[in-house]
């Protein structure tokens, strides 16, 4: 998709920073391009850190950088100082009360779905059910979200998010709070999910922006319930002069990277029509684990769960082999939607229990099926 073409209009005359970070990407876009060399999946995570790869981090020589993890006890780095940093900027300085701060603070991706149901005329909750300032903060951020979605698309501000989560683990790798192994852990589910997301360091570049503008907003609202937009300008200016750094030297310098098609055991012409008997209507939509549509293993445990938003297809069946660790489940590009008729063809054993109503889940025991609470 191409982020700079959208059908909603840029509503350049009553605000002028759309304009302005549009007239930023366009001219990266015109930006003479240089032969980029592949990268490593590795490579291409720390790549994703970017902005927070180039802040400076006390007790972390020059900058984290894009060309290794770095390790205080590995690369000579003050262990300490980078900890200390950490608990003043995240409030933290153990692997959990990390994680604590990355899900409340860069989580502009979940707002940014939200607004998009409200845009589409279906709205994912009852906005009425919030107090009067809760309405009052909801809309504010959301219309000024709509400012920005000419730009981020459907794309949204994951970017922002992914950046900043990366940053957080790597200070907390370097500072020894958690392994390297530990961060591979966290840092390959996040640039799966960029790699799916976008196509190039320019659209990756866009959704930071306007996650990182965003991000700024909500703050100043949530604390003061007004915007200094000179503040704006300025973190505005300041984030293009340090993603340009980006995008005319490392950022242009690699690929983006892309994973390898997944090769499915079944190809379309192998499917037949087996869902019968089912109940939920055009509710037809499911998440299965590659586990059975890659791997081909029968389905070993499955559960309904009510889908958060009501006007969507989703069935709220949720379908695994079983044997999914939890690695493997924290990777969100091990999982797809499909239709409950696509997995029936690889494990029709399911049928029987499709009409079940939510909440209600079931494991492989024998030749059955069990019940279990859920």
């Amino acid at each position: 998709m191409n982020v700079f073409n959208h059908k909603r209009p840029l509503r350049r005359d009553n605000y002028d920073l759309a304009a302005a970070l549009l007239e930023f990407l366009d001219r990266m876009k015109a930006e003479k391009k240089e032969a980029a060399a592949p990268c490593s999946p590795e490579q291409f995570a720390l790549l994703l850190t970017g902005p927070a790869a180039l802040r400076k981090v006390p007790g972390i020589p020059g900058a984290m950088g894009a060309e290794k993890l770095f390790l205080c006890s590995r690369d000579g780095g003050d262990a300490a100082a980078v900890r200390e940093h950490c608990r003043k900027l995240y409030g933290a300085d153990d692997a959990q009360g990390l994680a604590a701060f990355a899900e409340k603070e860069y989580n502009t991706q979940n707002d940014y779905t939200q607004f998009r149901s409200f845009w589409k005329g279906r709205p994912c909750f009852d906005v009425n059910a919030l107090d009067e300032r809760g309405r009052f903060l909801f809309n504010a951020c959301k219309d000024f979200a709509e400012l920005l979605a000419p730009i981020a698309g459907r794309k949204g501000f994951f970017a922002f998010d992914c950046a900043e989560r990366l940053g957080l683990w790597r200070a907390a790798a370097a500072a020894g709070i958690i392994t390297e192994e530990e961060f591979w852990q966290k840092a390959r589910p996040l640039a799966s999910a960029a790699s799916d997301r976008y196509d190039s360091f320019l659209e990756y570049a866009a959704g930071y922006l306007c996650g990182a503008c965003y991000d700024m907003f909500r703050g100043q609202m949530a604390e003061e319930n007004r915007v200094d937009k000179d503040e704006m300008r300025q973190y505005v200016e300041l984030n293009c002069r340090v993603l340009e750094q980006l995008l005319t030297g490392p950022w242009q310098a690699a690929a983006w990277y892309k994973r390898p098609p997944k090769q499915y055991k079944l190809n379309p012409g192998q499917l037949r029509p087996v869902l019968t008997g089912y109940e939920g209507g055009d509710k037809v939509a499911c998440i299965a684990s590659d586990r059975i549509t890659v791997d081909g293993l029968p389905v070993g445990y499955l559960f309904r769960e009510q889908p958060l938003d009501p006007n969507a297809p989703d069935s709220g069946w949720r379908i695994f082999a079983g044997d999914e660790d939890a690695d493997y489940m924290a990777d969100a590009a091990h999982f797809e939607f499909y239709h409950l008729n696509t997995i029936c063809n690889y494990d029709a054993s399911i049928l029987e229990l499709l009409n079940a109503p939510a909440p209600v889940a079931f494991r492989r025991a024998g030749d059955g099926w069990q019940q279990e609470e859920r």
